[in-house]
């Protein structure tokens, strides 16, 4: 039987009588119903020799009375005014194309017999060298019609190259952004920690997620250049589609070993984000040390010229509490002649000497930190004033005993009383020369009981008392036995005398306060003159009358009153401090024995209840810390406030950027980036097209009759997937069909998914298009077209003769 031509072919149905054979999903059988099969000698006449054609004549298209399918009629089975006339032939006969069943030869070729109804009406394509094909909806059957003749464009999309830039320099500007975001945190104080920390790890993501698809788009460009180039299983091919989002997939050697620059594109898509991790790290938290050389203008400072204008009867000018208490000779400053002159010092001068010697060392005003160095700072800073202080000198020792000396300087001491020939290791004289207490006896008032006229040395200071102090060190060293200091004291004593005058000093002040606690040092001191300019020498015969020279060196009440309130100012805080070094420490029988308050001083080592080895530096010591002790009671006369230069810290908490810890990840990741999108860029060039692995890719690509036989029983998707299927080995490229059509624009093929024997490699602007089945030429369209239009003329001419 002679076959069928593809392109004029009839229809054949079923009949209802027939057994059906056993279904093949890859030839079907044609509805009963089909569109009549047309001649076209003309038309075919008029491609071949007179070029291109007018349009056809109009078709009218009917529905018939089963409403089941759309049938083309002529309005006559033997008109002809068209061209086109049934090609006459018997219904029995089989196509030898479709080895469908015949149709009964008793239905004609107008009116075929009913068939029952699969659904909706259907529209089938009109003779042409296509296949006939149908569906059920119009639009896409339009849609199928008008694409026949289209061709596979080589054309590099710009939407593809550009996403993966725009990607990549996102990234980059995303790292960038991100360095600058901490470096612009760096050093400053650490407030809101959380809210940075998200917009730093926001950031990083940032970063990681465009770096990431930048990535993930080459990498699709990259397998498809490799699915051209090599032949692999299903499973591998599997594995390539989703190894950027299942892991798993790695463990597939045969996709490694065959894509291995693909793989490994696809390894570092799952790494990247790893610097999205390290990277906010890099800004932490830590204390530091802030600076700040600056102005601290109310600092606590000394003046003890305060005392020298103060007037415990009017305290407007100065108001406080004064060093001294006072008596008068009229305490109403009425009478002619009167003064007043020291009695003793004050309480709250007892009171904050006696708290400087118990805590051993000066005190500190709680405020002092804030209103010195400002809330929540340290500072440092220097004062200068001027004051009392204690010049000292050595003037014996057990190397140089000195005795002569000590007899012409009239010396109280000797080292002769001291250990270890003497008993005491502790020996003081700080009376020679005191102030009278009291100069004479007083009321309740505090003024004489007795005159005027008054004592001419009422209320003089004659002299300022010396400090003699003698004292031994015990050096641990042991006595020879012979030695006869061996059984009273074992050990090796060293005696030391020394003297100390009462001198005006210039005191400069090192005060250093650390999270609110003081730490003051001496920094310098100079002794500018004795406070009273006399020499006290002892009288043959009356110890307790020395004299005192020169007269003229008097300090007295009613002449210079301001040097005479200085000096008792200066005076009472000496005074204080001799308190506690009048007595002597003797050693009997092998434990001491003490008879002054100096024991209850650091002077004296608790350990031993011997004196400190460096007690001429520490009586000076000691004394300063008395004196800056006044620092800490704003109300004292003596105390005042200064502008002075200091330097203020503080520990804050701030951040810490450390940019190697942010650009060691970023770096690697953004070479990595970069290097897979030239990878990229060239995987396009050479596939002379930009893809993508969506659905819509893989739908026009996986055209294969081949592939549509092999998915037989695995249409669902379901798992598992078969077996056999996928160790199937498929690449993309050109399939060979039988009967390429030559012609304008060349030989046109096909590119799909398909076997290795099947395919052969796609050349690079090569003329593509589909399936031959399903192939054909633009003219095809409008043909049809033009034949519709034919037959809706003859309906219409035919409805005007009824």
């Amino acid at each position: 039987m002679a076959p069928r031509n593809p392109r004029f072919q009839d229809f054949s149905a079923v009949s209802p009588d027939e057994t059906p054979q056993r279904y093949d999903p890859f030839d079907p059988p044609l509805d009963p119903l089909e569109m009549q099969s047309f001649t076209r000698p003309s038309f075919e006449a008029g491609i071949l020799e007179e070029g291109p054609r007018e349009p056809s004549p109009d078709v009218h298209v009917r529905r018939n009375e089963s409403q089941s399918s759309f049938v083309s009629s002529l309005h006559g089975e033997g008109r002809t005014n068209t061209g086109y006339s049934p090609v006459p032939r018997t219904y029995s006969e089989t196509s030898a194309n479709t080895g469908y069943p015949p149709i009964p030869q008793s239905h004609s070729m107008g009116r075929l017999p009913p068939r029952k109804s699969m659904g909706g009406t259907s529209v089938h394509t009109v003779g042409s060298t296509l296949t006939p094909f149908k569906t059920a909806d119009p639009d896409t059957q339009a849609l199928v019609e008008r694409r026949a003749g289209e061709i596979a464009q080589w054309t590099i999309h710009w939407q593809t190259p550009a996403v993966i830039v725009v990607l990549f320099v996102a990234g980059v500007m995303g790292a960038v952004g991100h360095h600058l975001f901490y470096q612009h945190l760096d050093g400053k104080p650490a407030e809101d920690q959380l809210k940075m920390i998200r917009y730093g790890t926001a950031l990083a993501f940032f970063t990681k997620a465009t770096l990431v698809g930048s990535v993930v788009m080459c990498y699709r460009q990259r397998i498809w250049h490799t699915f051209r180039k090599r032949a692999m299983t299903i499973h591998a091919i599997d594995g390539l589609f989703s190894a950027t989002e299942d892991p798993t997939q790695f463990i597939n050697m045969e996709m490694v070993r065959n894509a291995k620059l693909a793989s490994f594109m696809a390894v570092a898509s799952w790494l990247i984000p790893i610097a999205a991790v390290l990277s906010p790290g890099s800004l932490t938290s830590e204390v530091m040390t802030s600076t700040n050389d600056t102005h601290c203008p109310t600092v606590a400072s000394l003046n003890f010229s305060h005392e020298s204008t103060f007037n415990f009867r009017n305290e407007s000018l100065y108001a406080g509490s004064s060093l001294i208490y006072y008596n008068s000779t009229d305490i109403t400053a009425t009478q002619p002649g009167w003064f007043d002159y020291f009695d003793q010092p004050s309480k709250n001068a007892r009171r904050l000497t006696i708290t400087s010697a118990y805590l051993q060392k000066p005190v500190q005003d709680i405020g002092a930190s804030n209103k010195s160095c400002d809330v929540g700072w340290n500072c440092t800073y220097s004062i200068n004033f001027e004051g009392p202080g204690y010049n000292c000198l050595e003037v014996a020792n057990s190397s140089n005993p000195n005795a002569q000396g000590l007899i012409d300087m009239g010396a109280p001491i000797n080292i002769t009383s001291l250990a270890p020939q003497g008993s005491f290791i502790y020996q003081s004289s700080v009376d020679i020369g005191e102030y009278a207490d009291p100069q004479t006896p007083t009321n309740d008032k505090g003024e004489p009981a007795e005159g005027p006229p008054y004592p001419d040395l009422l209320g003089v200071f004659q002299s300022e008392p010396a400090l003699w102090i003698g004292y031994s060190i015990n050096t641990s060293k042991p006595y020879d036995p012979s030695s006869p200091y061996y059984a009273q004291w074992g050990a090796v004593h060293e005696p030391k005398v020394f003297k100390c005058l009462h001198y005006h000093t210039n005191y400069t002040a090192l005060l250093r306060y650390v999270d609110a606690i003081q730490n003051v040092t001496i920094a310098n001191r100079t002794f500018i003159a004795p406070i009273v300019d006399t020499v006290i020498m002892a009288t043959p015969g009356d110890p307790e009358n020395p004299t005192i020279t020169p007269y003229t060196n008097f300090v007295r009440p009613n002449t210079d009153v301001g040097k005479y309130k200085l000096t008792a100012a200066y005076h009472a805080m000496g005074s204080l401090l001799r308190n506690f070094l009048r007595g002597e420490i003797s050693y009997e029988s092998k434990f001491p024995v003490t008879k002054s308050d100096i024991s209850e001083t650091r002077l004296i080592d608790s350990r031993t209840s011997y004196p400190v080895q460096d007690l001429m530096a520490q009586v000076q010591s000691v004394y300063e810390d008395m004196i800056l002790t006044l620092l800490s009671e704003p109300h004292m006369i003596v105390a005042s406030t200064d502008s002075v230069p200091c330097m203020k810290s503080r520990s804050v908490i701030v951040f810490a950027y450390h940019a190697e810890g942010l650009w060691i990840g970023y770096a690697i990741v953004v070479a990595f980036a970069f290097a897979f999108l030239i990878v990229g860029a060239w995987s396009i060039y050479q596939n002379g097209v930009a893809s993508d692995t969506q659905f819509s890719r893989i739908m026009v690509t996986t055209r294969n009759p081949t592939i549509d036989r092999l998915s037989v029983g695995a249409c669902l998707g379901g798992d598992p997937f078969p077996p056999e299927l996928r160790k199937t080995k498929l690449r993309f490229g050109v399939l060979l069909e039988e009967e390429s059509r030559e012609g304008f624009p060349g030989k046109v093929e096909h590119c799909t998914f398909g076997t290795r024997g099947e395919t052969k490699e796609i050349q690079k602007y090569g003329t593509y298009a589909g399936l031959k089945k399903w192939r054909g030429e633009r003219g095809d369209v409008e043909e049809k077209e033009g034949l519709l239009r034919d037959e809706e003329k003859v309906g219409m001419g035919d409805g005007g003769g009824g």
